[in-house]
This record gives structure tokens, C-alpha cells and sequence, in this order.
């Protein structure tokens, strides 16, 4: 039998997804392909075509299809990713757009849980759930006006929250799954036939099975989120340190007393980054944003004189900088925590510093993407390790010994170095390095960042070797990272998953992975299958 080119199976599957969606709904123009195949990081060849669901029956019917004529499919929301976890890794790839997916399905605020299409943004899901007096524990990423609830739950994700909450995953009850084959399941209590989504844990975690997954094991459509109350009143500290070791000391120990709701921390390059990209027309609007967020005309008066006195120069230049936000029901709640953050404080060599970082973030917590690029328009990716807390100073050593190791390179190409740190719940440490260096924007830089940001900028020409030198860096940083057994988020396809997990665990994932996608159309390449 004379099997067909793939040039006759793409045409085929064009023609028949076109039966059951709108023109609109398919892109195969190679503009829309490149772009939605990239991620920060990561260029490769493009996917065959883009298609965009309008509802979950069109997902699963496109996902049937799509496996049925031997093709790939793998989903993507808001496209922050920088470990490749959308990149294809084969030609007959179909990307799934989420974006259309983004509906807030349910908000029960007597149940406590609020169930979202999983195309829907964070920054989308707050405002939804703004003056109800409720909110999910983990409310989204500082790039969730255009990260979404499904990747998050994917790739895993921190910050809104994860101080006292956790990641991503924790605040998760129920998904709605479209495995390869079409079939639909529906995760704790929801997979009970009469019961709404309302628990996690009925039986066999099967919600955490589906989470963290980079949809290797499926995609996920729908999600439930608990809900809890929005506490009114909120605060922040911050500190600068002479050393990375009396910042994470400081850090870890506020972690442990769960006295935060958000906490992190730049190292000195990773600062005067942050300094030197920000415009004053910026400044002006996030004094604005801090003001409107005081609660009263006093608060915000002194609020914005304290962040308008203190500038720029808040932190000395060679000082690392760490950063605590609190929140509590009452304004005596407020206090205590922060006087036993000071506490901590004291008996380290850490100086208090203008809290304007807090307090402009707090104020404007989904702005724009603009810092996934240099203050020059240089390119920028990060990697990370998440360790316990008694780790984290072998973590940084173990850091800077591979910057070591990597001198010449790091001198040759002009790369710059930073460390962006945070704190997880009581339990987790996240120690990031973050990479600057001379070379074109993408596609995704040039969708995403704001075009008056971007007028701005000085530019560079193409900077392959430099790439290069980048990607062999951050491989040296994963392998010494698995080799200590360190952890991460957003494992994509380029974390070391596979090679770094006990065998019996990953040949029970792998049986997992035969029964649900026996033929790996689902985002092949991720957690190593």
C-alpha cells in the first residue's frame, strides 16, 4: 500500500478539522506558525499548523483528529515559557492556541472554589474574582497578564501567594483532561459521577498525575482552584544585605515562621537591571498604582511620598536586596508579623531599606513583560533550582563554581549574570541565575514586550555563538543541579527529569504514559518519553 506524503496528511488533516472549525480557528501562514512555535529561549522549526479551540468540544474533537492522521499536538497559553515546553521536536506538530479557552466557568463562594477554562489568564481570573472578597491561595505570576491558569498548572509556577501557599499545583482541586484518544476525565471529587469538584483527594491522587506534566500525560481544559478569603490588609519590608548568606539566612527563617505571603530577593547586577530598564513615565504610573492601593488618602499620601524620596537609589549598588509582603485580617495582625521579621533581622547583618519594591508590586501586580528582555534590549533567560533550606548555600556555591568554570566564555561574549532568589510556602528555597546577553529579539519578545518599551532600546545584531555559549552554561548549571539533587518548576524538555529520577518511578510514569498516549502525540519530548 503507497502511504501518503506528509505534505497529502497535512492537507488531509487541514480539511478535516475544517469540517468542525471555523476558517478563523486554523493558521498555517508561516508568520503565525513561527511565532507560537518559540518560546523565550528556544527557536526551532516551526509547527505544521496552529489551531485555536473555541470550546472544550472542539479541543477534544481536534485532539482525536490530529493523533488519528499521526500528528502531535501540543497545547500553549500565554507562551512565558523559556524551557521549551510548547517547542516542537517533530515537523508534524499541531500547536493547540488556548487563548480562545478562557472563560471563568463558576464561581462558588459557598463551596469555596472557583472553575476557569484553562486559557484564561491569572491577571483575567483576579479581576473576576476582584470585590468578592475572595481569591484562589496562588494567584498568579508577575507575567500573568499573559501566563494562564493552564500553564501554570503545567509547568508550575510561583509567586502571587507562594510565600504562604505554595505553588501553582497546591491550590488546585479538580482538572478537566482531553486525553489523546478524545477521552475526557475528570480529577478528584469530580470524577465521582453525582459530585461537583469541590475536594482534591478521592482515592488516588489523580489532580497531581496531571499537574507539572507539561501535558505529556494530556491537556488540560478546564481547572478547579480553591478559594479562600482575601485578607483586607497588607504590608512590606525590605532589606539590603552585603551577602547572599545573610539574605537567605534572613529569607529562609521568615519562610519557616510562615510569616510571608510573597518573598524574594535580587543580587546586586540583577537590581541595577531593574533600575536601569524602568522609565520615569513607568515610575510616575506605579506611584500612581501604589497611592490608589493605600486605602485611604493618609496612607497613600505617606505611601507615595516614601516611594517618591526614596528614588533609585534605595539599595546601595553592591547590596543584595531582599523583599517580604505580608497580609493579615487585622492591622495588629500586620505588625506582629513584620516586627518578627525585624526580629530575624536584628541578629543579622541585613540594613532596612525603603519598601518600594513591595509596595509598587503589590499596587501593580500583573504589568508588563517588558523585564524578558535587557535595559538595551539584550536577550535574557534564566534556569533554577528549587532546594531545601539548608541547601542553599551549597546551591549558590555550587552556582559560582560553574560561572567559574565558564570565565572565558562569560568574558568573551559579554554576558551578564544576575540572581533572582524566593521562598516557597515553609519548605523551598529557589535559587535563579539569570543570563543577559547581546543578541536579536525573537518573534515572542517583539509580540509581547510593549512596542514604546521597545522603541527605546538600543538593539543588537544576531548572536548565534553567544547563544551557544549561553545554552552550554545553563547545561553545566542542570547537570551540577541534578547531580546534588536539586528540583525544579517548568521542567519542560530542558531540565535533566528523566535522567535525574529513580528508575521505579520513572518506569511507572512511562506505563502511565503507554496507557494514556500509547503513540506519545502528547507534547513529545517532555519529562523525557
Amino acid at each position: 500500500m503507497i502511504q501518503p506524503n506528509p505534505a497529502e496528511k497535512l492537507t488531509a488533516l487541514i480539511e478535516e478539522l475544517g469540517t468542525v472549525l471555523s476558517p478563523q480557528s486554523i493558521q498555517s501562514d508561516l508568520a503565525s506558525r513561527t511565532l507560537m512555535s518559540q518560546d523565550v529561549f528556544c527557536k526551532k522549526e516551526p509547527a505544521a499548523f496552529v489551531v485555536q479551540p473555541e470550546t472544550v468540544k472542539q479541543l477534544i474533537t481536534l485532539v482525536q483528529i490530529s493523533t488519528k492522521h499521526g500528528f502531535a499536538v501540543l497545547p500553549r497559553g500565554g507562551g512565558m515559557s523559556y524551557t521549551q515546553g510548547y517547542v516542537p521536536v517533530q515537523q508534524n506538530s499541531v500547536i493547540v492556541d488556548m487563548s480562545a479557552l478562557d472563560q471563568i466557568l463558576e464561581i462558588n463562594t459557598d463551596d469555596m472554589y472557583v472553575t476557569v477554562q484553562c486559557g484564561c489568564s491569572w491577571e483575567k481570573l483576579h479581576k473576576a474574582l476582584a470585590g468578592s472578597g475572595f481569591r484562589t491561595p496562588f494567584w498568579g505570576t508577575l507575567s500573568g497578564r499573559f501566563a494562564t491558569v493552564g500553564g501554570g498548572l503545567s509547568q508550575n509556577s510561583i509567586f502571587w501567594g507562594s510565600g504562604q501557599h505554595g505553588f501553582a499545583v497546591d491550590s488546585v482541586l479538580s482538572v478537566e483532561v482531553v486525553l489523546a484518544n478524545g477521552h475526557v476525565i475528570r480529577t478528584g471529587s469530580a470524577g465521582q459521577l453525582h459530585a461537583s469538584p469541590f475536594a482534591r483527594h478521592f482515592g488516588p491522587d489523580l489532580t497531581g498525575l496531571f499537574c507539572c506534566d507539561n501535558s505529556a500525560l494530556g491537556i488540560k481544559a478546564t481547572a478547579t482552584l480553591r478559594l479562600i478569603p482575601e485578607l483586607k490588609f497588607h504590608d512590606g519590608l525590605s532589606f539590603s544585605a552585603t551577602s547572599f548568606a545573610a539574605l537567605s539566612h534572613l529569607m529562609s527563617e521568615a519562610s519557616r515562621q510562615g510569616l510571608i505571603s510573597e518573598c524574594f530577593g535580587f543580587d546586586p547586577f540583577l537590581q541595577a537591571q531593574r533600575m536601569q530598564r524602568e522609565s520615569l513615565g513607568k515610575d510616575v504610573k506605579s506611584l500612581l498604582g501604589v497611592m490608589k492601593s493605600a486605602g485611604s488618602l493618609g496612607k497613600a499620601i505617606k505611601s507615595g511620598t516614601k516611594v517618591a524620596l526614596a528614588g533609585r537609589n534605595f539599595v546601595q549598588a553592591e547590596s543584595w536586596s531582599a523583599h517580604f509582603m505580608v497580609e493579615d485580617r487585622t492591622e495588629a495582625g500586620i505588625q506582629h508579623k513584620l516586627q518578627a521579621i525585624k526580629a530575624i533581622a536584628s541578629k543579622l547583618d541585613v540594613k532596612a531599606i525603603e519598601n518600594s519594591i513591595p509596595k509598587i508590586l503589590r499596587a501593580n501586580p500583573f504589568g508588563p513583560v517588558n523585564n524578558m528582555i535587557g535595559p538595551q534590549g539584550e536577550r535574557w533567560v534564566p534556569v533554577h533550582a528549587v532546594v531545601p533550606h539548608s541547601q542553599t548555600q551549597q546551591a549558590y556555591q555550587i552556582t559560582e563554581q560553574v560561572f567559574s568554570e565558564n570565565h572565558d566564555l562569560i568574558e568573551k561574549f559579554s554576558i551578564g549574570i544576575g540572581y533572582l532568589v524566593a521562598t516557597v510556602s515553609s519548605t523551598a528555597f529557589v535559587l535563579e541565575p539569570v543570563f543577559f546577553w547581546p543578541d536579536e529579539l525573537n518573534e515572542l519578545h517583539k509580540h509581547a514586550v510593549e512596542a514604546s518599551h521597545l522603541k527605546r532600546l538600543k538593539g543588537f545584531a544576531a548572536n548565534p555563538e553567544a547563544t551557544k555559549a549561553i545554552e552550554k552554561i545553563r547545561a553545566d548549571l542542570v547537570l551540577a543541579y541534578s547531580q546534588q539533587g536539586f528540583i525544579h518548576m517548568q521542567i519542560g524538555k530542558s531540565y535533566r527529569f528523566k535522567e535525574g529520577l529513580a528508575a521505579e518511578n520513572f518506569e511507572l510514569l512511562r506505563a502511565i504514559k503507554s496507557y494514556l498516549d500509547p503513540t506519545n502525540s502528547m507534547n513529545p519530548g517532555c519529562l523525557g518519553f
